[in-house]
């Protein structure tokens, strides 16, 4: 029986919350994105059993994704584009400024009700997710275990499309850095 492990990524390691308008919070969505993740935490053991547990590892193309793995000296299996975390729009206003971590909350908001200036739409985003379900399906065959270092929004896509796929949760993530859900046939 295969299993699906889908782990968020480590704690990105960017301290710049200053005040930014809309149109600097796209700015900064490309500084935390290249940003290294924070390498100390508590469930290290864990995770690193998590890792020596499973037959592939998989990580989406972002560099929180990548250093996530690299962080246990491990080598992903496959880095995959299709695993990247969904996109945050935002505008190119400039009056307001507001702290980064307001801008993204907002701009999720207006993403979840259609609004994607500058990123991909939620409805390509959930259809995204769906190839991302198949490709770890695919991975999955012959009884394999696979572990997925992705991302918050996206993880939760995929764990609708694995669910809707009759694929049971064992174990509920909390969508927490390092936290991860477990799904088996």
């Amino acid at each position: 029986m295969g299993k699906i492990v889908l782990l968020r990524h480590g704690e990105v390691d960017i301290k710049d919350y200053k005040r930014v308008s809309a149109k600097e919070f796209g700015e900064w969505i490309l500084r935390y994105d290249s940003a290294d993740i924070i390498s100390k935490f508590p469930s290290k053991a864990k995770i690193e059993s998590l890792f020596n547990s499973s037959d592939i590892l998989v990580c989406s193309s972002l560099k929180r994704s990548i250093c996530s793995v690299k962080i246990f000296n491990k080598t992903p299996s496959e880095v995959n584009s299709l695993f990247n975390e969904a996109q945050v729009p935002y505008n190119n206003w400039s009056l307001l400024k507001l702290n980064p971590k307001v801008w993204l909350l907002f701009f999720r908001v207006l993403w979840f009700l259609g609004y994607c200036k500058y990123s991909e739409s939620y409805k390509e985003s959930k259809h995204r997710a769906k190839r991302a379900a198949k490709r770890l399906v695919e991975l999955s065959k012959e009884d394999k275990t696979v572990v997925l270092i992705g991302h918050g929004i996206m993880n939760r896509l995929i764990q609708k499309e694995l669910i809707l796929s009759n694929w049971k949760e064992s174990k509920k993530s909390k969508s927490s850095n390092w936290d991860y859900g477990v799904f088996k046939r």
